[in-house]
């Protein structure tokens, strides 16, 4: 993998570090301060903050050789698939959020970048952070504790990315021990750092948990409970549950070639979900997971047959977020990724990338299309529920 170079945003100034290796983990001091409950999300967007990510889920039977060569990957250890996955969904939740980023620094190790880059889609190697491990070199963490004073953000700059090592350079104390993909968020207080809050790489997607969910009443103030965050090979998206016990339905172009994902139930809690089929001619995917208790089916009724141009719709995305509109269109023509042709629903507004595979809904809850990114551009257009359900039930029979 050649080094890459990526010049940074104008205004640049949120530090995230993409922390590269394994094994080097330092120790904490006490648990920070949580703005929790939107309070973390605000602070977010306001930028101004030091964010501390170790490097994405590695494959750990691919240890680094003895005499690490930093310009050939295969000498390293690298990304595993799941990693690769929780890099984009980290950088899809980030997008869609509208957290600031400004600069993004990577550490010469081919994870850190392949994180950077798959979370960020651009970074720019700073040489030194490779030497805080696995022994820390004085002089590396003196320089680059200097260089973080010089260009962590302040209050209402971008966010500056780092993508470096678990031991991150002293300037920023307490040191939080963080796991593979975790977050440690710092911010400047006088001429130093604080630790203001952790964050796992699913805790992401559901910082706007609730976001729009105010908007909803009647039946559809209950759709939620049943739509989960999906973790696949294409980034981060949604599913729900319908009246097939255990089975979710979502898009086949989030699965991708995986015969599993991972998914993030309303309440938080993470399991794994099988891939039953795919349908990629109308981006349609059925999951099975063994314990759908919590999550209600959802249901079509008359919706469709009863929905006009102009009524009020919602679609629905894991982590409760919701994307409030009106029908535009029952019948546009658009085109599939893999070529097929079919008459789709669109709303007049974008949801975010986050809800694709997720539901449109009507007023009453029920269920109208199932989002899809496979006919270009961001969300904001449904495969109709009657196209989604004859693929996702045909799945279900073959796979029986």
């Amino acid at each position: 993998m050649a080094r890459r170079l990526a010049a940074p945003l104008a205004g640049a100034a949120l530090l995230a570090v993409v922390a590269c290796t394994g094994g080097d983990t330092s120790t904490a001091e006490g648990e920070p301060p949580s703005p929790r409950g939107g309070g973390l999300l605000a602070r977010l967007r306001e930028g101004g903050l030091t964010i501390v990510i170790r490097h994405a889920e590695t494959d750990r039977s691919q240890p680094d050789d003895p005499t690490v060569d930093l310009d050939d990957c295969a000498t390293q250890r690298n990304l595993s698939e799941a990693g690769r996955a929780d890099a984009r969904s980290i950088g899809t939740a980030i997008d869609a959020l509208d957290i600031p980023v400004g600069e993004v620094w990577a550490s010469p190790y081919c994870r850190s970048r392949d994180t950077a880059e798959l979370a960020f889609g651009r970074f720019e190697v700073v040489n030194g952070l490779e030497r805080l491990y696995p022994e820390r070199d004085e002089q590396a963490d003196q320089r680059l504790s200097q260089l973080l004073r010089q260009r962590a953000p302040r209050d209402g700059q971008p966010n500056l990315i780092v993508a470096s090592h678990g031991v991150y350079p002293s300037a920023l104390a307490p040191p939080a021990a963080i796991g593979e993909g975790e977050a440690a968020l710092y911010a400047r207080a006088g001429n130093g750092f604080e630790l203001v809050d952790r964050l796992e790489p699913d805790e992401w997607a559901g910082l706007d948990a609730g976001a729009g969910a105010d908007a909803l009443s009647g039946g559809a103030a209950r759709v939620p409970d049943s739509v989960v965050a999906v973790n696949g090979p294409r980034g981060t998206g949604s599913a729900f549950r319908v009246a097939v016990p255990g089975v979710l339905v979502t898009s086949a172009r989030l699965v991708g070639n995986a015969p599993e994902v991972a998914v993030i139930r309303p309440d938080g809690g993470r399991i794994t979900a099988r891939v039953l089929g795919l349908r990629h001619d109308v981006d349609i995917a059925a999951l099975v997971i063994d314990d759908d208790s919590g999550l209600p089916p959802l249901h079509s009724a008359s919706g469709l047959a009863e929905a006009r141009g102009g009524d009020r719709a919602f679609a629905i995305g894991g982590s409760g977020a919701v994307t409030e509109g009106a029908l535009r269109a029952l019948d546009e023509a658009v085109t599939l990724d893999g070529g097929g042709e079919l008459a789709a629903i669109r709303l007049d507004a974008d949801a975010p990338p986050a809800s694709l595979g997720g539901p449109l809904v009507d007023e009453d809850g029920h269920v109208l299309g199932v989002l899809t990114g496979a006919a270009g551009g961001r969300g904001g257009v449904a495969i109709p529920v009657d196209v989604a359900r004859s693929a996702a039930l045909g799945i279900v029979r073959d796979s029986s």
